[in-house]
């Protein structure tokens, strides 16, 4: 999922959970069957992952933004799955910060590799490295204990890192409870999203008709109001993993189509001469008021016409965000489409019931079973 940028998104900026469910799952099949895992503790496990990488974020202002030095499921996504898989192992507290000092020293990677097949590695290795870690504290080894408070410790990834103190368990607010994450309903950087939702609606304000085609010949210039994003202006973009980081393609695309999918990001469509003559004619502008973070940044997406109009659309939430999340129904068409290429519909469904009622499942196994398209 991640390799497609087709992965939920949070605020602070992150992949939740990429780096911590496939962890814990690998994790609690090793488990012999008379100390089996509940779906309860899967999921406190998993919150407790997801938690964690909440809590270091917000000691960050920086991190508060769209990154620009390192991806951040290589930071906190690592330190997430350290934390998801010591509470499965049960570590005492003394294990918990080893495993993660020990993770701290696995973590990061550059952003440079965005857009890249190098990119959905980092996921990987964070979901692996954060197992990992826990292991090997589980055996005893040792890091620094101080590695959540210093500056040369998780405060090396970020400039203006500040930790501190957290309430008592007894009052203790769960991030998840507070701010929920954004899921997409297309393949592509979340900042793209506000891009689509906003050409889409110039569209239907251009074009009658959703089968008729864009007048190319009548348009003179297509204007993006963006936040100043550099890995995500591509105005070129050559290879499906550059087209999911440029707002210029996804802005085009959805002019052009009417709106964004999976099969957006085909050779085809990426090559195809109408979108490259739109691309030719679109430039990006950066408004100072439009700050690059998933909680308040907006697009506004004009074309100029050859006759002198101009027809113009502003995006501020879009479909999918946590401010307007998916309709349940879009939510597991989404799952639904994804996992048909993979696995049957029997297997499929049985992971859509499981998943909605894990809580009460006695041994999360069953989750396993049905992933490796078994009913």
């Amino acid at each position: 999922v991640h390799s497609m940028d087709f992965d939920d998104t949070w605020h602070p900026a992150t992949h939740p959970s990429g780096a911590v469910l496939p962890a814990v799952i690998a994790l609690a099949e090793t488990f012999p069957q008379k100390k089996k895992i509940s779906g309860l503790d899967l999921l406190l496990a998993f919150n407790v992952g997801v938690e964690v990488q909440g809590r270091l974020l917000r000691f960050s202002g920086e991190a508060r933004n769209i990154p620009k030095r390192f991806h951040p499921p290589t930071v906190v996504g690592t330190m997430g799955s350290a934390a998801a898989c010591a509470k499965l192992l049960a570590l005492d507290q003394l294990e918990c910060e080893n495993a993660l000092a020990i993770a701290a020293s696995y973590a990061g990677a550059p952003l440079a590799n965005a857009a890249t097949q190098t990119k959905p590695l980092h996921i990987g290795n964070a979901a692996k490295h954060g197992l990992e870690a826990a292991c090997l504290a589980s055996q005893g080894l040792q890091g620094n204990k101080q590695i959540l408070d210093i500056e040369s410790g998780i405060g090396a990834f970020y400039t203006d890192y500040n930790p501190q103190t957290l309430p008592t368990l007894q009052s203790y607010p769960w991030l998840l409870e507070q701010q929920d994450v954004a899921i997409k309903s297309f393949p592509a950087h979340l900042g793209t999203h506000w891009v689509a939702d906003a050409a889409s609606s110039v569209r239907r304000k251009l074009v009658e008709s959703s089968d008729n085609f864009l007048p190319l010949d009548k348009i003179e210039k297509v204007i993006l109001k963006v936040p100043d994003v550099k890995y995500v202006n591509r105005p070129s973009p050559t290879s499906e993993h550059e087209a999911r980081h440029s707002f210029q393609f996804v802005a085009c695309s959805a002019l052009l189509d009417g709106s964004m999918s999976v099969h957006s990001f085909t050779r085809e469509n990426i090559q195809r001469p109408a979108l490259w003559e739109l691309l030719s004619r679109t430039q990006l502008e950066h408004s100072p008021d439009n700050t690059p973070s998933f909680d308040s940044l907006y697009c506004e997406v004009s074309i100029i016409l050859r006759d002198g109009n101009t027809i113009s659309d502003r995006c501020d939430t879009f479909y999918g965000h946590w401010r307007k999340p998916l309709k349940k129904e879009d939510l597991e068409k989404k799952f639904q489409s994804n996992a048909s290429s993979i696995l049957p519909a029997e297997a499929t469904e049985g992971i859509i019931e499981t998943v909605y009622s894990l809580e009460k499942v006695e041994d999360c196994c069953v989750l396993s079973t049905f992933l490796s398209g078994q009913s």
